[in-house]
């Protein structure tokens, strides 16, 4: 048995059809002779890339195919790469806290419409992790969908080559929840960049069908988007979530805080409705107020830096305490950041991931199928006579998200489990060992900071 560190050259992105193939090997031949050309400088991420569709220019959307189907930027800047193995993911409590209540959450990236998630493909697929996930007091994710039983399902392309308008179906929607067999989800952003994929009425049946599953939906509205508060052991937790794009699509001024759409992947950009927000849940009370920010650039292993500084900005001029990164579809790491809080002025640390991946899919982009699940400790309690609420612990799994390569199965696979073992689970073929593998590496390399001993559930 090779150890987990064993690294394989896979390629950026591997369909299973014949026609999708041979698209891949057209896509990739045109995007090798560009790469003669633009290759050097595409190695690295553009400064300041939106990645909006609606902004794109021609050259935007040569660079997104070129990392999408050819070669994914492998040059991150060394001060920023440092910056993340660095981290420091403990979070000691004050001297004299007297813990009264605590409360944990279980967040996931995102949920969205494969062809091959279907009941008969997804029979063992939380095996592994659901009894972990979803016994949280709270579970989140991001539903990158829309949900509208009144209209065809429309799921996710296997080679994706021009704007898609996604819908769910209620046995899809079971299968995201674990197959009826656990709890499922108490709160899901609907704030991303398809979240207008059926129009304004989608968003109100994607509301409809939340609600009648008894699940709170954050980020879009029937008429004013605005953070949704849960409460659980006398510890009230604010949710916030956030778009940076709409894709090509844009609502009208009568529809446009039916969804919370701000351009947060702009440098410069203009945070006062997170502010706002935020300001708004404290005052009503929240202990701790977590946003769901979709945001980023996809297909790399680290955030681009003007990511980071708007996430820092948003630390310090809203007074969020906790940031959940989705939109790059891969994985990206996770920071522990020291700020005032401009609506306490206490000093705190706050806790981000850049990217959560991928949850319940099956991209093509073999990165994806990395997936971290993490499960954050909140308590509140007594230093003297003030009541002092703060992040505790943060625990990951990392998950594989295996599929058999005829397409037949998909089951999330806990790496650290098997790399504990030195082994495989038996149904693995050699194909399916080597992607854990070369996955495993991934995640070592480039999303658990160095000192990761104690983050691993």
């Amino acid at each position: 048995m090779k150890p987990f560190t064993h690294f394989t050259n896979e390629p950026a992105v591997k369909a299973t059809s014949f026609s999708g193939k041979i698209l891949i090997l057209i896509l990739r031949g045109l995007y090798g002779f560009l790469s003669f050309f633009y290759g050097k400088k595409w190695n690295t991420p553009p400064i300041n890339f939106e990645e909006n569709p609606l902004f794109y220019t021609f050259k935007d959307i040569l660079y997104f195919g070129h990392k999408y189907y050819f070669k994914p930027p492998a040059n991150h800047p060394t001060e920023l790469v440092e910056y993340f193995k660095n981290q420091d993911l403990t979070f000691p409590l004050v001297d004299g806290f007297k813990e009264q209540s605590c409360v944990t959450i279980s967040v996931g990236g995102d949920l969205m419409p494969y062809e091959r998630i279907t009941k008969e493909n997804t029979q063992h697929l939380w095996d592994e992790v659901g009894d972990w996930f979803f016994s949280s007091d709270i579970v989140f994710a991001n539903l990158e969908s829309p949900i509208c039983p009144s209209r065809p399902p429309k799921a996710v392309p296997e080679v994706m080559l021009s704007n898609m308008l996604f819908n769910g179906s209620r046995e899809l929607f079971e299968i995201f929840s674990g197959n009826g067999k656990y709890k499922g989800y108490d709160i899901l952003s609907t704030a991303n960049n398809h979240s207008l994929d059926q129009g304004v009425e989608g968003i109100k049946e994607t509301l409809d069908f939340l609600k009648g599953q008894n699940v709170i939906a954050v980020g879009t509205s029937e008429s004013h988007a605005t953070y949704k508060m849960i409460s659980k052991g006398g510890i009230q937790i604010a949710f916030l979530a956030f778009t940076y794009s709409l894709n090509h699509l844009e609502l009208n001024d009568e529809d446009k805080e039916k969804v919370n759409h701000l351009r947060i992947n702009t440098e410069g950009v203009d945070l006062t409705e997170i502010k706002q927000q935020t300001l708004d849940a404290k005052n009503a009370g929240a202990d701790i107020v977590i946003l769901s920010a979709h945001t980023g650039n996809a297909y790399q292993a680290f955030p681009s830096q003007h990511t980071v500084d708007i996430f820092h900005r948003i630390y310090q001029e809203c007074g969020v305490d906790i940031i959940l990164g989705s939109h790059p579809h891969n994985a990206q790491p996770m920071e522990k950041y020291k700020f005032i809080c401009p609506v306490s002025g206490i000093e705190k640390y706050g806790f981000s991931i850049y990217s959560l991946a991928d949850f319940v899919a099956y991209d093509i982009f073999v990165w994806d199928r990395f997936i971290p699940l993490l499960k954050i400790e909140i308590v509140k309690g007594l230093v003297g006579n003030q009541s002092i609420t703060c992040l505790k612990e943060v625990k990951v799994k990392c998950v594989f998200n295996w599929g058999k390569p005829d397409g037949t199965e998909m089951r999330f696979v806990d790496i650290k489990k098997w790399e504990h073992l030195k082994s495989v689970p038996e149904y693995f073929t050699k194909k399916c060992k080597n992607e854990m593998f070369y996955l495993n590496d991934f995640c070592d390399k480039n999303f658990l900071p160095n000192k990761s001993e104690n983050l691993l559930a």
